[in-house]
């Protein structure tokens, strides 16, 4: 049923409140009485002009014809008065519909911004609560791990001394202790990026190579058995100032998504780049591409928020990627996504390198020893 402004005047009067059907009765009544005595202004001129012009029958009827088209024009005049102000009043009804319903759009609009502002707010608090049970677990759990990792570290210590006449079986025990001091230190750095805080550990600059060759050949094995092809590409860069364990996991991670993400494709491939450096003071930029399925643009905004896993062959990247982040942002570095040209993924890691010392006064392309 549409609206219409000329009934809506009918029916309410300026005020807004409902019109009594009696007395928009009375009121044509009224118009109809007045309709007709408007007629008799035309008697006094019709009068006189008999008095004045008595004539043939035929000069009284032309006379009586123009007096009665002359006896409605009053009413005329009046109803096309009424016209006009009717017409007026319908179109500020309109426009006062217009607005109403642009009033109405608004308060839809913010109603479903609200709503969304709302959703998101209630996520968040579940969010935060879900990180600070997992912050509180963590904590329990890297005290309780800690403990055998220590012991299992100085037993293979002393086996280290005991069998140092069997070199295949010292460098396997060298392996498993390097594992186990990996394991240790991330434990510490996970820990304090759950936490959101750096701790005040001293560190030396790490090279962005090794730690990225390292990652490699942890999990060269993996990879060959899925049949990935790993594509090393490194190129000269400076030292690094983050941990070099905290890049080996990043990079671990990283690593690990990507052969999550390409089973069950053919040709499957992962680069791992480091770029050339070239601009004194820019950040070190290595790069983890593979040529799988990538990552939808419905999850690309919030990849690196806790718990995002929405995607058909990257659903491992719940924590992972948020982890990876928590952990470059403790030490001025980043992390983000780019679709890879030609299909697939590519996440660059940017790291800030590390700063003029005494004992490194040149920078590392200047000539010199950099140790």
């Amino acid at each position: 049923m549409r609206f219409n402004p000329v009934e809506a005047l009918h029916l309410t009067d300026m005020s807004g409140k409902p019109r009594d059907h009696g007395g928009v009765n009375r009121a044509r009544q009224r118009g109809r009485l007045l309709l007709w005595l408007s007629g008799t202004w035309t008697l006094p001129p019709l009068g006189a002009c008999f008095a004045i012009f008595p004539g043939t029958p035929l000069a009284r009827a032309i006379i009586f014809s123009v007096a009665a088209l002359a006896a409605p024009l009053p009413a005329l005049l009046l109803m096309r008065r009424q016209r006009r102000g009717l017409q007026d009043r319908a179109a500020v009804a309109e426009e006062n519909a217009a607005q109403l319903k642009l009033q109405l759009e608004t308060v839809r609009y913010r109603t479903a911004r609200l709503r969304e502002e709302l959703q998101a707010a209630d996520r968040q608090a579940r969010l935060s609560h879900q990180l600070t049970l997992l912050g509180q677990f963590t904590a329990g759990f890297m005290h309780e791990f800690n403990n055998p990792l220590a012991i299992v570290a100085g037993r293979i210590e002393v086996l280290l001394d005991e069998r140092n006449e069997d070199a295949a079986l010292c460098a396997d025990l060298e392996q498993m202790l390097k594992e186990a001091r990996y394991m240790s230190n991330i434990a510490t750095t996970l820990l304090q990026a759950l936490r959101r805080e750096r701790g005040g550990e001293i560190f030396d600059a790490s090279v962005p190579q090794k730690a990225l060759q390292d990652a490699l050949r942890s999990l060269e094995p993996q990879a060959k058995s899925q049949g990935v092809r790993l594509v090393e590409e490194v190129g000269e860069a400076p030292k690094v100032d983050v941990p070099e364990h905290v890049i080996g996991e990043v990079v671990r991670s990283l690593l690990s998504n990507s052969l999550e993400a390409l089973k069950g494709r053919d040709e499957r491939t992962i680069w791992v780049r480091l770029d050339p450096y070239r601009t004194a003071g820019a950040k070190v930029v290595a790069r983890i591409e593979d040529n799988g399925a990538g990552v939808p643009e419905s999850i690309r905004e919030h990849l690196f928020e806790p718990f995002i896993s929405q995607s058909t062959g990257r659903e491992r990247l719940g924590l992972g990627l948020f982890l990876a982040a928590s952990l470059l942002d403790m030490y001025d570095g980043r992390i983000r996504y780019e679709p890879r040209p030609g299909g697939g993924a590519c996440f660059v890691v940017e790291l800030p390198p590390t700063r003029f010392t005494r004992g490194q006064p040149y920078h590392w392309f200047a000539g010199g020893t950099t140790e």
